[in-house]
């Protein structure tokens, strides 16, 4: 992936992830007989995020490889480990910080390896029964890369996607322009994020055909993002949520600048009051071999 991700904003994000996130990994690990025998390799890892929460869900992984292309990313990972699992887990480094053991009361649970590379062309061998993580990232993988990701599924795996954007954005109560500034949103999540044009939204009926073709079993879930805006860390997010749109589309070509100006400032606004709610749609994927 050519683009840099704001490493603020995944961190800023974290927290509202992890809450949305559904049951759909948990109750198929849980079906596993290998179940204290799995390894993960978590693709688009950013700064750790899917590991914290899995481990938060007592769902523990042997190995852990980590791949990013972000190396900013991938250094801060023991950072983000350290000041989300202390005091239950420990986290030891070697000197660059890129090979990590967690431990729980004195005993290896996991060894990571944290890798810069590619997430495409990214190959790794591994025998034993293990989950292949994206979060986050469906929505803005091209039709190539998607078709790379679902190659990977073995005998021996499963693949997991996490977080995809389905296009579905709310807000409580609703604004005359928000279904004119969602349109152009959704056509923006499907331009070039870098490594060719992303599918957005469209990438989950997507996926859902390719699997059918593939002969794959795929369990969807949602997991929404679901903010009452209750407390001040809500107002900054929402507030960053669509500076972001803003910024996005305030150079897309036919947006009425006007119509998104303003827009801008009734939700900001709106927010401040903690008069306004917010519901962004999202799925969880889950596709493995019949």
């Amino acid at each position: 992936m050519g683009n840099k991700f704001s490493k603020s904003w995944i961190n800023m994000r974290v927290g509202y992830d992890n809450i949305s996130r559904s049951t759909i990994l948990l109750d198929h690990i849980n079906k596993l007989s290998q179940e204290d025998d799995i390894d993960l390799i978590d693709l688009y890892c950013g700064s750790g995020n899917f590991l914290i929460w899995s481990l938060d869900k007592n769902i523990s992984f042997n190995n852990c490889i980590l791949v990013d292309h972000d190396i900013k990313l991938l250094k801060s990972i023991k950072s983000n480990l350290r000041t989300h699992l202390r005091p239950m887990y420990s986290i030891q480094s070697n000197t660059n910080n890129l090979d990590l053991l967690i431990k729980k009361n004195s005993e290896i649970l996991s060894t990571i390896s944290i890798k810069k590379n590619d997430c495409d062309s990214y190959r790794c061998s591994c025998e034993k029964y293990h989950v292949i993580s994206y979060s986050a990232a469906l929505d803005i993988m091209p039709k190539p890369s998607i078709g790379s990701a679902l190659k990977r599924i073995k005998k021996n795996n499963i693949l997991y996607f996490s977080l995809c954007f389905n296009g579905k954005v709310r807000w409580t109560p609703t604004n005359t322009f928000d279904k004119y500034i969602l349109t152009f949103f959704n056509n923006h999540q499907r331009s070039d994020k870098g490594f060719g044009k992303a599918l957005g939204s469209k990438s989950i009926e997507f996926i859902k055909q390719k699997a059918d073709k593939l002969n794959l079993n795929i369990t969807i879930k949602d997991s929404p993002w679901i903010i009452k805006n209750k407390f001040d860390k809500d107002k900054v997010f929402m507030k960053r949520y669509i500076l972001d749109i803003k910024k996005s589309l305030f150079h897309m070509e036919g947006i009425d600048k006007d119509i998104l100006r303003k827009w801008y400032q009734d939700k900001k606004s709106e927010i401040d009051n903690k008069k306004i709610q917010l519901y962004v749609g999202h799925n969880d994927i889950l596709l493995y071999k019949k």
